[in-house]
């Protein structure tokens, strides 16, 4: 589909927002709802998301009502979307614009009957009804900008933003606070984090490489942490078989998601593979050291100054969802990365944070 740009009016009205994804999707869109909350003046913004990542925006200061959509449980069926929809139609929105197409987004947009839909046609009969069909996903840009580009096809000119964000609560970090107390840390230690999992095998660099990571740090003084949910405790576990220190945190399954973005926040330093931790840590200004296999750094790396993307191979730019890469073979295994260059790239980005910090 060529780019088509329209001259949208985003001020006084009630704007519904369709995304449905995941945990680091919901971080991802940080700037664009930084910029789309500066440019709609006067607009109430509603957000359709999965119920299981409300916390990732729940203190967003950018979205006036969170509209939680439990998709894969009581209201898993077709109906209860259509119940869903009509009822967020009550509220007469203004503008629905869907961040991600599916089936599922355009039987809620028809229920929903909005005064004007733009967005990413989740089924063929969307363009039908649709005021500003785009195409979203084909971009060859970051995740981030990708969203922000519907924005400036919709007529936004100030596309300035303060990069990916994550906003907690005095509870949150409270929690976060106690929970490390309890484990004997204190303000001055210095933490290096460590998210072994994500969403799938071929994306996880190898956990005893992780562990021999925590190691090298932890010979420098930090204090590992290991973070993650109770399914990656078996990864975890392997990295710390292989570790000489004893001296480490395991955080896995013992924090909410809140909790971990805001314990997160306290590591000086941390490594990631491409998931939904990486865009937590690199959100609250933690320097990032982020490993990439069949997922693509070229759209999803972390924004950070002090941040950096290793990858396997030098993917090709190009749309490509990683479960196809997968799926195709097609690409250098993630365990090809080295230890050495991962610590390589850990204690740089040491060095580049202390060096901004004396400036």
């Amino acid at each position: 589909m060529k780019d088509r740009y329209y001259h949208v009016d985003l001020k006084n009205k009630t704007i519904v927002l369709i995304y449905m994804l995941y945990f680091g999707d919901m971080v991802s869109i940080s700037p664009f709802l930084e910029v789309l909350r500066r440019e709609a003046e006067g607009s109430k913004i509603l957000l359709v998301m999965d119920a299981r990542f409300q916390e990732a925006v729940k203190y967003n200061p950018n979205i006036d009502e969170i509209i939680p959509f439990d998709r894969h449980g009581r209201e898993k069926g077709m109906g209860a979307t259509w119940k869903l929809g009509k009822k967020i139609g009550a509220l007469n929105p203004d503008i629905l614009l869907t961040l991600h197409g599916t089936t599922r987004s355009t039987l809620l947009a028809l229920a929903m009957h909005p005064k004007h839909w733009g967005g990413e046609e989740g089924t063929r009969i969307d363009s039908f009804f649709m005021d500003w069909p785009m195409t979203i996903e084909t971009y060859n840009s970051h995740a981030v900008d990708k969203y922000l580009k519907v924005l400036e096809r919709l007529g936004v000119k100030d596309l300035h933003h303060s990069g990916m964000r994550t906003f907690t609560s005095p509870e949150w970090e409270k929690k976060a606070d106690d929970f490390y107390r309890a484990h004997g840390i204190s303000p001055k230690d210095r933490l290096v984090g460590l998210s072994v999992g994500s969403s799938t095998a071929e994306k996880n660099w190898p956990a005893e490489k992780y562990g021999k990571t925590a190691d090298h740090f932890a010979e420098k003084g930090m204090i590992p942490v290991f973070f993650g949910v109770p399914s990656e405790l078996p990864l975890i576990e392997k990295a710390v078989s292989v570790m000489k220190s004893k001296r480490y945190v395991m955080a896995a399954g013992k924090l909410s998601m809140g909790e971990f973005m805001a314990a997160a926040g306290c590591c000086s330093l941390a490594f990631t593979n491409d998931s939904g931790p990486m865009y937590v840590f690199d959100s609250r200004g933690v320097p990032t050291i982020a490993m990439f296999g069949p997922s693509n750094a070229k759209f999803h790396h972390p924004l950070g100054s002090c941040s950096k993307a290793l990858s396997s191979w030098d993917m090709p730019m190009g749309p490509e969802h990683v479960n196809k890469t997968i799926a195709s073979g097609q690409y250098t295994p993630i365990s090809k990365i080295s230890l050495e260059d991962v610590i390589e790239a850990g204690e740089w980005a040491l060095a580049e944070s202390e060096s901004i910090k004396r400036e």
